[in-house]
């Protein structure tokens, strides 16, 4: 079972940031200080609070790959971060998996992205759509194709037209979850678990 954990940070107050700042890892810190925005460094502590859900997490076990997907060095469980708009979500389990997160921010220039970026098929499901429809199908094939290819963890080295969500995947399967703002979706050999987490949960592990 793939395990899902999504943190809706919209409502944290300075004094919430700190709470999560102070139970951070001094990597995390550094990392959550060089950033300008307030919202950017809230994301990055409250990334780590996800991680240290996974069990067997240690920072010091945490290696990045060239594409940039974070893995534990001696293997054990997988895992993988998104994070958009108000939410911060994680998934893990003991085979790969992937996750993608995006707010709902629908607009000429999406449109334009599907043009460049989707299959013919998917861009044929995206357009028949009514215009009041084609939010919903948009976030489901994007937030689908990269979960695939942080799944497969090559990052953008494979292009995003040369597969399309609409049809069966090898031995995966895509999830997606409506959020309050927001689409995710999660690739996962496995079926999932998701449910919503709270500051109050997070700081009690």
């Amino acid at each position: 079972m793939t395990q899902v954990r999504c943190l809706d940070i919209s409502r944290f107050s300075s004094d919430d940031y700190a709470a999560l700042y102070a139970e951070a890892s001094e990597v995390r810190k550094r990392r959550a200080d060089r950033y300008l925005r307030q919202e950017d460094r809230v994301r990055c502590v409250a990334a780590e609070a996800l991680l240290r859900l996974v069990p067997g997490y240690r920072q010091e076990a945490l290696a990045c790959t060239p594409a940039g997907k974070l893995y534990f060095k001696a293997g054990g469980m997988h895992f993988n971060l998104s994070h958009s708009g108000r939410w911060v979500v994680i998934a893990w389990g003991t085979d790969p998996v992937g996750i993608d997160v995006e707010q709902l921010q629908m607009d000429k220039g999406k449109l334009k992205l599907a043009r460049r970026y989707f299959c013919q098929d998917e861009q044929d499901y995206l357009f028949a759509a009514p215009v009041q429809e084609q939010a919903e199908r948009f976030y489901r094939i994007w937030t689908g194709k990269e979960s695939y290819l942080k799944y497969l963890g090559t990052g953008i080295d494979r292009p995003l037209q040369s597969f399309s969500i609409l049809k069966e995947l090898p031995e995966t399967r895509l999830h997606t979850h409506v959020l309050k703002e927001a689409y995710m979706t999660v690739c996962s050999k496995e079926n999932i678990h998701c449910c919503e987490v709270t500051l109050q949960q997070l700081l009690a592990k």
